[in-house]
Order: C-alpha cells, then structure tokens, then sequence
C-alpha cells in the first residue's frame, strides 16, 4: 500500500499520535499549544519520564511571534515533562515509535494555526530517517561501559530560572493579542503614516533678537523701533537664500507627489507600496542637501559678516545719539565712533549665530508610521483615506481587515491534576 509523503497534520491528530506511542515520543518545534503539552504530559505519565523528550526555543521572542503558548511550556512542566531548550529552533519533528513527520507550523502572528486548513503541513518520514531522528534524539553508547553522548539538539534542559525570566518578560510586556496583529500587518500593507520635516533650510526665515540696550538706544523713534526688535540674517535676495529656497520647493512637491493629509489632526498617509520610490527621492535630496552645506558655508559666513555690518552702521546713529549705560559706564570721555562700531559689534556677536551653527542643523527626517488597530476600524479614518485615494480599489485593504476574526481560545486538559 502506498502511502503518500505529503499529508496535512491538524493538532488533534499529533494528540492522538502521541496518545498511541507505546515506546517512546519525541516533539521538536519551537513551541507547542496547550493541547499537544496535555498530550505529552499524558505519554510522560504512560510511558515514563527518560521516553519523552520535547525541545523548544524557550525564549519571550518565540512567544511573542506565537509559535504555540507559553502556558504550554508551563503546563509541561509542571507534568515533570523533559523539556529541552534550543535556541532559534524552527524545525518540527514529531516521532512517536516508529511513526515520524517532519511539519510546519506557522506563527500566530501571520497567520491562523487552526484545523480548518487542509493543505499539506506535514512530511512523512522514511523507517530509516524516523529511526535515524529518535537516534538523534536519544542516543546510545558506543560501548556498555560508556556514557552515552549528549542528543544533537537540546542539550540543556530548561531550568526553572530561564521559565521564570521567560514569564516575567511577558507578564511585564504581554504580546499583542494575534488576531489583531494580523489585521494591522494586512492593512500596513497598503498604508501607513508618514511625517517629512525639513530643517535648517528656511536660511531667509532666520532672525535674532536684537539686545536690549541696543533698541532700548533708539527710544526716540518708534518707527525704528519695532522695525530693530529683530533682524533677518540673510537677504531673500541673496544666493544662500535662492539655493535653499529651491530645495524647500522640492521637499514641498516629494509631499505633494506622495502623501495625502487626512485632516483633523489624523495625520498624512502614503501608498505603502511607493515606498522604495519615497525613499529614493528623499535619499536625492539629502544629498543635495549634503553638497548645499559643502559648498554654503562660506558663501554663508559672508553674509552673516555684511548683515552684521550693515546692522552696526544701520545701529550706529541711533546708539550715537543715546550711548548704552553699559558702554557710558566703562569710558571716562564720550565714546567715539570707533568705540561705538566696536561695541555693537561685539554685541551683535553675543546673539549672532555662526555659520557652522546654521549648516550643521541642515537635514530631512522621514518618519514612518504603522496604524493601530483602533485607527484601522475608525470609520472616519476609513472614509478619509478612500477620499484621499480616489484612483485606488480600497474594497480590498478594508475587506482585508476582517481576515483574521476574533477567535475565542479554548483548550481542553487531557490529564488529571494529580
């Protein structure tokens, strides 16, 4: 009779496999639902502790992807079950005596572990391979009066301290409830929020604030007064200006091109699948950007220096006809116009920024942004988005988030509490 290699194995026929072992049962995965750990207990207590071996990747990250349920692990050992640990494992293997299959099983996180699914999950072993296997497994001396050497995966066991981190790791950070998780990965699929900030570049924007007794000093004009409160560095006219400016305009239109605001505070959005497009524009510009600080600097420091002139001659009448009580304070005769250059000069220097100072915050941020489940199935931000992309078939990311159901979990114990 043949029997065919691919078969689909549900979790109720690895219970029922592992119920039937008469010699001995070996479970590799990197974790396991509570069902298999009831069963496994049950063959532990059937069949004695040293024929049942179980590894896993007994770790808070294995959980948290949900490959199987913690309280499983729990469950075998509190059955005084051998339980091995073997980091990063993601190979199944179930041979219980001379039955073996080598199987998958997916995480919770991306998809469903339940018995409704019928495709092939499962391969069945060959006599030699299962017999090989349990060999790994449970391996024998060489010779009668050797020990026998440690099985090729699982060598530690796990101790109740790795348990006891594995468990306060998830009570302090529990994981995502699966099914939601599904829901947001399918929708991140399509959308997500994006935030560009440009910083630094606004060169003609840049004002300081002029001292005090600097203004204070044209009192007597009120005009010039609020026209001295502050001052621009740099001229709109000016090149720096004009070269910034134009890399302004081409973060504005990367915004237009590619996101949508949704309004109310809901933030913008873009076509997830235009990412690699995104970002390679914004890569364009940062190196724009990069060769703009290379070449600006210089140019900058001069009209940093010319404003700052201008402003000193532009200052002087005014300070002339009403000298600061700082600067009268130090000087026995009247200062001279030379004097009174040099002082406000130097304190336009105390409030003028350097160069440097104005180049180094030059750059383009792009934050990416995933959507929460409560943001998903708000109506409104459905609606938004539908407006926002009028060209798109959003039927199938809004149909897709009901993909994955809420499922209530029940697992039923198949040993008593003894």
């Amino acid at each position: 009779m043949h029997l065919p290699c691919f078969v689909h194995l549900s979790s109720a026929q690895l219970a029922d496999l592992i119920h039937d072992a008469r010699r001995h049962v070996v479970y590799s995965a990197p974790g396991l639902q509570q069902s298999l750990a009831a069963a496994l207990v049950n063959a532990r207590r059937k069949l004695g502790r040293d024929a049942v071996r179980v590894v896993l990747d007994v770790v808070d990250t294995t959980a948290r992807m949900g490959y199987g349920e913690f309280d499983a692990v729990e469950l075998l050992q509190e059955g005084n079950v051998d339980i091995r640990n073997e980091p990063g494992l993601r190979t199944c293997v179930l041979v219980c005596d001379d039955t073996g299959f080598a199987f998958f099983t997916p995480p919770m996180l991306v998809e469903t572990q339940d018995d409704k699914h019928v495709g092939p999950n499962a391969i069945a072993l060959l006599p030699a391979q299962t017999t090989a296997i349990a060999a790994s497994f449970f391996p024998t001396p060489s010779l009668p009066d050797q020990p026998a050497p440690p099985p090729e995966i699982g060598r530690k066991p796990v101790s109740a301290e790795q348990m006891q981190q594995v468990k306060a790791s998830l009570e302090a950070n529990p994981p995502q409830r699966f099914d939601l998780a599904r829901k947001v990965n399918v929708f991140n699929a399509f959308i997500e929020f994006v935030e560009l900030r440009l910083t630094g570049l606004h060169i003609a924007h840049h004002t300081v604030k002029l001292p005090k007794d600097l203004v204070l000093a044209t009192k007597d004009d009120a005009t010039t007064k609020r026209l001295l409160t502050t001052f621009k560095l740099v001229s709109d006219q000016s090149k720096v200006a004009k070269e910034a400016g134009e890399i302004d305009r081409r973060v504005r239109s990367l915004r237009d091109k590619y996101t949508r605001s949704l309004g109310d505070g809901l933030g913008s959005v873009m076509l997830r699948s235009k990412r690699e497009a995104f970002a390679a524009d914004v890569e364009a510009i940062r190196a724009a950007i990069t060769k703009f600080q290379q070449q600006v600097h210089e140019r900058l420091e001069k009209e940093l220096v010319d404003s700052r002139k201008k402003l000193v001659d532009g200052l002087l009448p005014a300070v002339r006809k009403s000298p600061p009580e700082a600067l009268t304070a130090q000087l026995t005769n009247k200062p001279t116009v030379d004097v009174l250059k040099r002082y406000i000069d130097d304190e336009l220097g105390r409030v003028f920024p350097s160069a440097n100072s104005l180049v180094s915050d030059m750059r383009l941020d792009w934050v990416p942004k995933g959507v929460t489940y409560e943001t998903l199935n708000n109506p409104v931000f459905q609606e938004r988005v539908r407006a926002a992309f009028p060209y798109e078939d959003w039927d199938k990311p809004f149909r897709e988030f009901e993909a994955a159901p809420v499922q209530s979990v029940q697992a039923t114990l198949l040993f008593d509490a003894q």
